[in-house]
């Protein structure tokens, strides 16, 4: 049987095809899954926790597809929600991983615009155009390394979602060990599925933008009609482009495994997950 979904190599055309093929043959049940998993953000803590676990649930499933062994909705949703704490546990610690790298690189690059600034002459036109030159390469490379960085960890939310035993800092951890070859294509994956998507999100900012307008000059009374209307309409729009970013990630990560041998190494799917 051929593998509708798979591809030979980690090629940026066929990973954000295969992703995107996923996504339409299942378009219902993932946008269905991501609409309420957006929904759940509203609610402090908890809401984060079930949307960090649905979020896996979606990355589950298309995993499962890409490798020819589909799970049933409520079973993958099942076996993340169990681990819903462990979801929310890696995002906190992903984002405090980027946190950390951006104060980290910003400072690097202050250090060392401080020392040009020190060794050239501020007098000198070639001084100010070289110290130009080198504030671009600069802005180039923190943003390249932040890119970098985050490419490094993207997956760690679907290994915690297909393997058993995992934990949150195991998934980072792997995540980061397996995509020292990956890194930059990863990059270029999600730019150009970044660019596929752009349309709706300025249609997204648009309607936030009309939005707000209308609640810094409407009474209180039509804020609150306005702001409940919006509220799904800014959610579907949200649910559209998430699952297909979770199906990329999933595909990358099955095209990592199995270029190494290892796709049937990772977890079954349970008859009966987990719970």
């Amino acid at each position: 049987m051929t593998n509708k979904y798979a591809h030979k190599s980690l090629n940026l055309g066929d990973v954000i095809s295969a992703g995107f093929r996923i996504y339409r043959d299942h378009f219902k049940q993932y946008f269905t899954m991501a609409f309420f998993g957006i929904l759940w953000l509203i609610v402090p803590i908890y809401g984060w926790a079930k949307f960090a676990a649905i979020s896996g649930a979606i990355a589950r499933l298309a995993f499962f597809e890409v490798s020819e062994r589909p799970e049933p909705g409520a079973d993958a949703k099942r076996y993340t929600d169990k681990r819903k704490w462990s979801f929310l546990g890696q995002s906190i610690l992903v984002g405090l991983m980027i946190i950390g790298a951006f104060i980290g690189l910003a400072i690097a690059i202050g250090i060392a615009g401080l020392l040009v600034s020190i060794l050239l002459s501020p007098e000198s036109l070639v001084s100010l155009l070289l110290g130009f030159l080198l504030g671009v390469v600069a802005f180039v490379m923190f943003y390249v390394g932040l890119m970098w960085i985050s490419a490094r960890l993207y997956i760690c939310d679907v290994i915690l979602a297909v393997e058993n035993p995992m934990t949150a800092t195991g998934a980072i951890s792997k995540s980061w060990q397996i995509t020292k070859e990956s890194a930059f294509k990863i990059i270029w994956i999600l730019i150009v599925a970044g660019l596929a998507t752009s349309p709706i999100g300025v249609v997204q900012l648009m309607i936030q933008i009309t939005r707000l307008s209308i609640n810094a000059n409407a009474p209180d009374e039509i804020t609150i009609l306005v702001n409940l209307l919006f509220l799904p309409v800014l959610t579907a729009m949200s649910a559209l482009t998430w699952p297909f970013f979770q199906s990329i990630t999933a595909v990358i990560y099955y095209d990592i495994i199995s270029r190494n041998g290892k796709q049937n190494r990772v977890t079954d799917r349970p008859k009966k997950p987990e719970i």
